[in-house]
């Protein structure tokens, strides 16, 4: 669902008048009008993006996607000098997982664009990530079943984190379990 700030508040239920969203700031009357506007189920979301990009995201997706939990990812390791750089403590934090419903603020595609811009591969699709590096899933070898990979994109390295979106969630770990309140590594397996 897309969210507009005005005067300080967050205007997230438009009226709607033959396909138009209409936000209207409560505080000052501002009306911002969005043409076309539509709301998607997760489902639609998942429909959505095949059609747009041709790639299939996993359906476990929809389980995550949004999410404001930070998660954390055991790396691999890696004599990849790049990849060492950002990634030298053996763990990715991912602060939130991109919203699927092409009208979030925080969505997969405005993630696929600011990726473009950095650089990221067009068979990438960043879940998270600052343009220096990002999560993202890699289609290069299937566009059903891509692996999840940590990738930078100063020289373009990528590192697998999971074989498949299922084996990734299931060695996503809670931040606490990684690290302590001064953000010193605790974990051990």
């Amino acid at each position: 669902m897309l969210i507009l700030i005005c005067c300080g508040n967050k205007i997230s239920s438009p009226d709607f008048i033959d396909g138009t969203a209409y936000f209207v700031c409560n505080e000052c009357g501002n009306v911002r009008e969005i043409k076309n506007y539509r709301t998607y189920t997760p489902e639609e979301s998942l429909v959505y993006f095949e059609n747009k990009y041709g790639l299939n995201l996993p359906s476990k997706y929809i389980e995550v996607s949004g999410s404001r939990s930070t998660k954390v990812i055991k790396l691999n390791s890696t004599d990849i000098e790049s990849l060492n750089f950002y990634f030298d403590d053996g763990f990715y934090e991912i602060g939130r997982f991109a919203s699927i419903d092409p009208n979030h603020k925080n969505s997969i595609y405005d993630n696929i664009s600011s990726g473009r811009e950095w650089g990221l591969q067009n068979k990438f699709i960043p879940l998270e990530g600052d343009g220096h590096t990002w999560l993202a899933l890699d289609y290069r070898e299937s566009n059903v079943e891509p692996k999840v990979v940590v990738t930078e994109t100063d020289d373009g390295n990528s590192l697998v984190v999971a074989n498949s979106f299922d084996e990734f969630i299931s060695n996503l770990l809670r931040y606490e379990e990684v690290y302590d309140l001064n953000g010193n590594i605790i974990y051990k397996k």
